[in-house]
């Protein structure tokens, strides 16, 4: 029998714990950053903001690019994580997954997890624990 495992992140951190099941111990086994979650929308920034029209009249106005680019670059630490996940699933590493994450990141994950990852999914936690200890990720655990 394969380990559950539970993904405690934000956007520009993640850990990964393993137990053997729910109620378990859990023993951290991986952490992975992304420092570009972590960096000013400003330093992301190499153009100036692009401009769209109103919806109704003849206004112009600019896009606030820093957090188009930040929720870009959630996106792609999201789907790194998945793919991480979808191919240590694929290897057997686990049959029961928890997702533990702040509520707008457990949001992008949903989008992006594959569908035998979401088969998997046992539960989802939507809160920020990643500078938590495990014994706070622990008690989370529904």
């Amino acid at each position: 029998m394969a380990d559950t495992w539970v993904l405690v992140a934000d956007s520009s951190a993640a850990h990964v714990y393993s137990g053997k099941h729910l109620r378990a111990p859990l023993k951290r086994i991986e952490s992975m950053e992304h420092e570009a979650s972590r960096q000013r929308g400003v330093e992301l920034m190499s153009d100036a903001p692009g401009r769209v029209h109103n919806r109704f009249g003849p206004g112009r106005h600019s896009l606030d690019p820093r957090e188009q680019i930040r929720s870009e670059e959630a996106q792609r630490f999201a789907r790194d994580l998945a793919a991480r996940l979808a191919s240590a699933h694929h290897e057997g590493r686990f049959d029961r997954l928890v997702i533990m994450a702040a509520p707008a990141f457990l949001g992008v994950l949903r989008t992006v997890l594959a569908k035998p990852l979401l088969d998997v999914l046992v539960a989802e936690v939507p809160k920020n624990l990643v500078d938590h200890d495990v014994a706070d990720v622990e008690a989370h655990i529904p």
